[in-house]
């Protein structure tokens, strides 16, 4: 059974170390990785409308891609910024602080952005009579004015997320040394803390 860690760090005393200062993401190695993982995302995208049946019209499904990369690119910037800053004013390693946003955006983070999703979608169309909400309905034809309120719930609903995950940052420090032996692992490479913590 593993124990958690208390605020000191605990059962994370002994992890094998991570170099404080090897990661920077922005740096040369950082962006690259960036770039590749976007083509890919874009690429993965492609390959799945070219798998879908019945298709959607080439609009819609740039409206409802387009939705998702502006949120992720959201979500990106958001992570960047905080591990960043964080990292600067702790003297931390920011691919720790990276790694653990990405872990819990992809955990915690799609439950919360799910609730508050739909909660808004529901209180804007039920509650307040609104068109344009529900998402992937964009009218016919396609309108530009429908894809801007619905990104605008999409973001507001990672915006939360995020703020969510700075506050149990904030409650639990802990989290930091787990993310630290978790990271710990692979040593003080730059490369690898990057193309893991991506």
């Amino acid at each position: 059974m593993v124990a958690l860690p208390d605020e000191d760090g605990g059962m994370f005393d002994d992890y094998p170390g991570v170099d404080e200062h090897s990661c920077q993401l922005l740096g040369p190695t950082a962006l690259v990785v960036q770039g590749l993982m976007g083509v890919l995302v874009i690429l993965s995208l492609m390959y799945k409308r070219h798998r879908e049946s019945p298709k959607r019209p080439w609009r819609i499904w740039w409206f409802d891609v387009s939705k998702q990369v502006a949120g992720q690119m959201f979500v990106h910037g958001v992570n960047v910024l905080i591990s960043g800053i964080v990292a600067h004013f702790s003297s931390g390693n920011a691919c720790v602080l990276y790694f653990l946003n990405i872990l819990l955006d992809t955990t915690l983070g799609v439950a919360i952005i799910y609730l508050i999703l739909h909660v808004s979608t529901y209180v804007l169309t039920e509650k307040f009579q609104l068109k344009g909400f529900e998402s992937g309905k964009y009218s016919n034809p396609p309108s530009i004015s429908y894809w801007i309120r619905q990104t605008a719930v999409y973001v507001f609903s990672l915006t939360t997320m995020k703020l969510s995950v700075v506050a149990l940052f904030a409650l639990w420090p802990g989290i930091f040394k787990m993310g630290e032996w978790l990271l710990g692992f692979l040593g003080p490479s730059e490369a690898a803390q990057v193309i893991f913590s991506g």
